[in-house]
């Protein structure tokens, strides 16, 4: 027996849903409001396994408590309730982390499945053994949404994919997954395939023998020989050159290979693993990366966080970073002053994780004496880039300045009071922050919102306000 919260102010569908379920001997719960269900939800004495959330509701909008009842402790599976299939808020609902959605008009049957795939899938997820992290720091939502997913893929033999920025952790993504495979006593071999030529690719993934060309004067072992039995990581793996794409599908897709020089075939049981921070399916439209081998290395899709979508995970990673850094160094433990934490949390962090971890090792080195880290401890330059980034983000608590967008506001404004200054400023950046957002987007309303993660109700609102075009009208 399952716990399910139905939050949803139609009285006749929700007895509706509330009897169907019941009849599968499960315990129901329901609440017509947004704020009561968000109560509910996150009350210790419930354990709510399962919710279906009405997006229309009379005190808000259901889509924009989703990213908060995801990030829950073992959080419930959500089933979003639309009007019709064709809503445009069901796709945008998936992508928040919804499990499955259903309409109003859905039949008793149709409600029964969707309900007990959720569960099996529930069970599923909370029966998995802990993941090894290896090293991964954080409990932010985003991150153990990542954790469950790698946890998963590392008990089958499905490729995996890791997309995300650069400095976002893919490489020790991979590292943990391997750990947590069946082949994790075996070898992880490394492939850093932007460092592949066509002239020395093929003899570092296949091996050569003796003679095989000038300077060939013993046998060597290729790459994916060594990977037997274990797993090939391709790490940047858009970097492939073309000829090599076309030679590894090949071997991806029957485990053989031949060395350089020799005439017969030899096999490699590997696991492959991918990682690129680059669109893989725009590279393929463009014929830049083989639409078959892509088709082969993306079983399973793994997308990492930036850093500016995982803050929560700041602290921590600060703390053991330092750690790690000041340790190493032969010096005592280090922490963060609150000022440097207040400076970090504005940063974006275009390098990620890789961009952090190197700023700490800049500010160990510039004060070792020191137990306690200040902003003033930054070398210079990073300091001023900091300080930048602040103020490119301090217009309007959370809304990011347009990327690229240089404005500067009438000097009439200067002789201004300051409210009057700042109101102008805030709008202003508004304005082109939307303007570029719809225009990046395509006009299209759903990657708008999934863009910048704003409610559909907020983003017509802002749009209106701006006399900016909605998506479907031309004023």
């Amino acid at each position: 027996m399952a716990t399910i919260l139905i939050i949803d102010d139609d009285e006749l569908f929700s007895a509706a849903l509330s009897d169907v379920l019941a009849s599968e001997g499960h315990r129901i719960i329901h609440t017509p409001t947004l704020t009561e269900g968000q109560n509910l939800a996150h009350s210790q004495n419930q354990d709510i396994d399962l919710i279906f959330l009405d997006l229309q509701l009379p005190d808000g909008f259901g889509m924009d408590i989703l990213p908060d009842l995801k990030s829950m402790p073992n959080s419930p599976e959500i089933i979003v309730v639309t009007g019709s299939i064709e809503s445009e808020n069901a796709e945008l609902a998936i992508l928040k982390g919804a499990w499955d959605f259903i309409t109003k008009s859905s039949t008793p049957l149709e409600m029964k499945l969707s309900c007990m795939r959720a569960l099996e899938y529930r069970s599923t997820r909370l029966a998995l053994l802990p993941v090894n992290r290896e090293g991964i720091i954080g409990e932010s939502a985003a991150l153990r949404r990542c954790l469950e997913e790698m946890g998963r893929a590392a008990k089958s033999s499905a490729e995996v994919l890791f997309l995300g920025e650069t400095g976002t952790g893919k490489e020790v993504f991979a590292r943990a997954l391997h750990a947590n495979s069946p082949r994790k006593d075996q070898e992880l071999v490394v492939v850093d395939c932007a460092s592949l030529t066509e002239t020395i690719a093929g003899s570092e993934l296949f091996g050569y023998r003796k003679g095989a060309f000038t300077g060939a004067v013993s046998d060597r072992i290729g790459l994916v020989q060594r990977a037997h039995k274990g797993t090939l990581f391709l790490d940047e793996v858009s970097e492939m050159p073309p000829a090599l794409q076309k030679s590894f599908l090949r071997v991806l897709e029957s485990r053989t290979y031949r060395p350089l020089g020799q005439n017969q075939e030899l096999t490699s049981n590997f696991r492959l693993v991918c990682a690129s921070n680059r669109n893989l399916n725009e590279m393929s439209r463009q014929g830049r990366f083989r639409e078959d081998l892509l088709f082969r290395i993306q079983t399973v899709t793994i997308q990492l966080p930036s850093l500016r979508e995982r803050l929560d995970d700041l602290g921590d990673l600060v703390k053991h970073h330092l750690t790690v850094i000041s340790r190493y160094s032969g010096l005592p433990d280090k922490i963060a002053s609150p000022d440097l934490m207040d400076l970090f949390a504005d940063h974006d962090w275009p390098g990620n994780v890789r961009e952090l971890v190197n700023t700490l090792k800049a500010l160990v080195a510039s004060a070792p004496e020191e137990r306690v880290l200040y902003p003033s401890h930054l070398p210079r330059e990073l300091h001023v880039r900091f300080l930048k980034s602040k103020h490119s983000t301090s217009y309007d608590h959370g809304t990011p300045a347009p990327p690229n967008a240089a404005y500067e506001p009438p000097a009439e404004l200067l002789g201004q009071d300051w409210k009057t200054f700042c109101t102008h400023v805030r709008e202003a950046t508004e304005k082109n922050y939307l303007t570029h957002l719809m225009h990046s987007a395509g006009n299209d309303l759903k990657k708008a919102l999934h863009h910048s993660g704003l409610s559909q109700a907020r983003l017509y609102g802002l749009l209106k306000k701006y006399d900016i075009p909605r998506p479907g009208r031309s004023g």
